[in-house]
């Protein structure tokens, strides 16, 4: 069986796998405290409550946070969660310190409450194809 299908399966693979060019990272924001959310309107601060929090919804999604940045997801001992940019670049991962849970992430919109790899769904059937070509 020729492999020539194979070609443009590894060529979108490979596309996929490139970096972005760079630019600041995109995160999702929200807060549960009362006294971080402001009137919805100009010249206000309004964050939705994370307790709605929709990853669908565009409300939910801060466009760019800068380069250098990092997403974050902080749960307080009381339970309420605030997501949003965090001012400097940390280790992906989490923190809990005194009940307090810190969580950094370095991907877009990588702020959710479940983990998003797009890029890694896209390239499953990818790679299903080609096995199914190669067998």
């Amino acid at each position: 069986m020729s492999r020539r299908p194979l070609v443009p399966l590894l060529a979108l693979a490979a596309l996929l796998a490139l970096p972005p060019a760079v630019r600041g990272i995109s995160c999702y924001q929200c807060s549960d405290q009362q006294n971080n959310i402001g009137e919805e309107g100009a010249g206000s601060i309004y964050l939705p409550n994370c307790s709605e929090f929709d990853e669908d919804d565009n409300k939910y999604q801060q466009k760019s946070c800068g380069v250098d940045k990092s997403c974050s997801k902080i749960i307080f001992k009381n339970g309420q969660v605030v997501r949003g940019c965090y001012p400097s670049e940390k280790a992906d991962g989490c923190n809990n310190v005194d009940g307090l849970t810190e969580c950094f992430c370095s991907t877009d919109f990588c702020n959710s409450a479940g983990l998003s790899t797009p890029a890694l769904l896209l390239l499953l059937p990818a790679a299903l194809l080609a096995a199914l070509y190669t067998v």
